[in-house]
């Protein structure tokens, strides 16, 4: 039993066996939902297009993204970061959230919204809401939840997030729709997931895609991109200044990476960065996002090879992070070792294997099977833009009188 309800934990063979399913009969997107009790946060809105826009769409063209993303995050740093001439304390919680924010924005909704403080301040908001709203909403009995959630600051403010991120949004939609009317053919289609969003929804005929409807699969976007790539993030940062003998080897990648590319940030730059990448897993193995990434909802009954049954509406989960279930050839489970899998990737038939994005069995923190999170390459190329400046221009350290690295807090399954 839990604070969402109960929930079946499966041993985590079990996992290859349910990651084929569909969608419409075992879905990771309805079981997140019911976690973040989705009818009350809004998070239990689900769009086939908004879907394919990010896992069709946003991957095919992240490498023309690279560059602008890059200048991006250098601007974020040079703007929101105090001069660090000196030691200097950063609350990483409060300027990561931003950063991630900005940068993702500029392939959301493009240039025109992407560094405007009140649109980065309504995503930002909306899902620090969701999360927080939720959480303090699982403190009662899910019976007065109905009336609960008129008294919960966070919950109350999530209708209205929707509508001033429609109120931002809108004068966007409208300008595009009349340069496209004025130029016809000759009008060129912006390059970012507003423009991806209309086009599928005008080729598929998809009817409740308007304005509205807009605004509201950016804010689940958002929502998707912000924190989860800050939080991966801080467990870099942590990890590096836990262990500086790391620094120096991922620097040297980076220059060495920059020199061959002539000094500019390319997406073959990204895929050359094995030791970063490699760091990147690693810290995501020892921090991962939630003890349990591997979950389902049963929207049919399922029987399983052992011949037990899965009753319809029932949540599954498998513990995905039993660090001394890792392959022997991984060597000491327990142990950090950022280049684990730079190493792996040695061999010339394991060179495309053991990526930070790339989901398998023994690797499960972005999931498996369909509903593996289909923005695990865009939040790859976040991370490592994001890294890649702050070890190019930032000495890494823990405060005074800290003691190691700080420990992680976990909460349900989390």
């Amino acid at each position: 039993m839990t604070p969402d309800g109960p929930r079946l934990f499966l041993p985590r063979s079990f996992a290859n066996e349910l990651k084929g399913y569909p969608r419409h009969e075992m879905s990771g997107m309805k079981a997140t939902t019911d976690r973040l009790l989705g009818e009350y946060t809004t998070i239990d809105h689900e769009s086939q297009t908004g879907l394919n826009s990010i896992k069709i769409d946003l991957n095919r063209h992240l490498g023309t993204f690279v560059v602008d993303v890059a200048d991006e995050v250098k601007y974020c740093f040079q703007t929101q970061f105090p001069d660090c001439e000196d030691w200097t304390p950063i609350n990483l919680n409060d300027k990561l959230p931003h950063i991630v924010a900005q940068a993702s924005a500029l392939i959301f909704v493009g240039p025109a919204l992407n560094r405007n403080k009140e649109w980065l301040n309504c995503t930002t908001t909306f899902a620090a809401d969701v999360m927080i709203g939720g959480e303090k909403l699982k403190t009662w009995k899910p019976i007065l939840r109905p009336v609960a959630q008129y008294f919960i600051p966070e919950v109350r403010r999530i209708r209205s997030d929707h509508a001033f991120a429609h109120t931002l949004l809108l004068p966007v939609l409208k300008s595009r729709a009349e340069e496209e009317s004025r130029q016809g053919d000759k009008y060129v289609k912006p390059n970012d997931m507003i423009q991806w969003i209309q086009d599928r929804a005008r080729k598929s005929g998809d009817k409740t895609v308007d304005t509205k409807e807009q605004a509201n699969l950016q804010m689940l976007a958002a929502t998707a991109a912000i924190h989860t790539t800050r939080m991966a993030v801080i467990h870099a940062i942590y990890d590096l200044a836990a262990r500086p003998e790391y620094v120096e080897p991922l620097r040297e990648e980076i220059e060495n990476v920059l020199k061959m590319s002539g000094g500019t940030f390319t997406k073959q730059c990204l895929t050359q960065l094995r030791r970063l990448d490699s760091f990147m897993k690693e810290s995501q193995r020892h921090n991962p996002p939630s003890i349990a990434t591997f979950q389902r909802k049963a929207l049919v009954p399922v029987k399983l090879s052992n011949g037990f049954h899965i009753p319809s509406g029932t949540i599954v989960q498998c513990n995905t992070n039993i660090l001394e279930e890792s392959p022997p050839s991984w060597g000491d489970p327990l142990s950090f070792d950022g280049f684990r899998f730079y190493k792996l990737r040695s061999k010339p038939e394991d060179t495309n294997k053991y990526q930070f994005a790339s989901p398998s069995f023994d690797s499960m923190q972005f999931g498996l099977g369909n509903d593996a999170c289909p923005g695990r390459f865009f939040a790859s190329n976040q991370i490592k833009i994001i890294l890649v400046y702050i070890l190019r221009h930032y000495e890494i350290k823990f405060e005074e009188g800290a003691v190691g690295r700080p420990k992680n807090i976990l909460f349900e399954v989390n």
